[in-house]
């Protein structure tokens, strides 16, 4: 039930996005929503290393959010199309009040990372709005690290 909430809200959430033309410059790492500058991304170890990291600045180039590609493997989830049960999710660390939240993984790409930033207003006028960030982690919690303790 909670999944099906998730999906929705996101779907929703992509739905207002289009109207917006969220732009993810590689240079500059810079994130323009209808070329207006909202933030920056940077893009650490995506290639084929193990630490695969997103980092989010404010407009004062403060680093306020670190989301984490993390994956595991889950007898549970072993399937024709998955045969060594991965599951693959991002871990968002606010870094600030070290508060952290679990989302499923969707594409290793800057500008998905900076969608769900927008969409959550995590960060706002510039600034981390922790009264988003606050709710974000209510919302998502942190599932995968709840799975990954049980399963050991």
């Amino acid at each position: 039930m909670k999944k099906t909430f998730l999906t929705f809200g996101l779907f929703i959430a992509c739905l207002c996005l289009q109207a917006q033309k969220i732009e993810h410059d590689k240079k500059s790492n810079q994130v323009t929503i209808d070329g207006q500058a909202v933030f920056r991304l940077t893009r650490e170890n995506c290639g084929f290393e193990v630490d695969c990291h997103f980092e989010a600045f404010d407009a004062d180039n403060n680093k306020v959010i670190r989301v984490n590609y993390k994956d595991f493997t889950s007898p549970s989830e072993i399937s024709r199309s998955n045969p060594n049960g991965t599951v693959r999710y991002y871990e968002y660390l606010f870094l600030e009040t070290k508060q952290r939240a679990e989302m499923d993984f969707f594409a290793i790409s800057p500008k998905s990372i900076a969608k769900v930033i927008i969409a959550n207003n995590l960060i706002l006028n510039g600034k981390l709005n922790q009264k988003a960030v606050d709710e974000f982690v209510l919302v998502h919690g942190t599932p995968f690290a709840e799975r990954l303790k049980n399963q050991k």
